[in-house]
């Protein structure tokens, strides 16, 4: 089983964050996904229709200034999250 990150820097790509999470959780891969800059206003939705799917995070940083705070389901946290995530994961996204 590998591991794989999802990094969200844009608001455009909901469906297909999810879809990709989904098909490889079903593949039986671990996921995580960082939110940042733009990204951040598409975790609480990304939490709602992932639940315990994948392991998320995203930069307060970012989101402070977009209004998105105290996602359920998400970790609020920093860039340490997303140096954390590219160092365990065995293949990264970027959308």
């Amino acid at each position: 089983m590998s591991k794989l990150g999802i990094l969200v820097n844009s608001d455009k790509y909901l469906e297909d964050v999810v879809g990709l999470a989904r098909a490889a959780k079903a593949k039986g891969h671990d996921v995580t996904i960082f939110g940042m800059d733009d990204g951040t206003l598409l975790i609480a939705d990304i939490c709602s229709q992932l639940g315990e799917t994948a392991e998320v995070s995203y930069c307060e940083h970012s989101a402070g200034p977009r209004g998105v705070s105290d996602v359920k389901g998400a970790k609020s946290g920093s860039q340490y999250q997303n140096a954390v995530m590219m160092h365990e994961v065995d293949k990264v996204v970027v959308f």
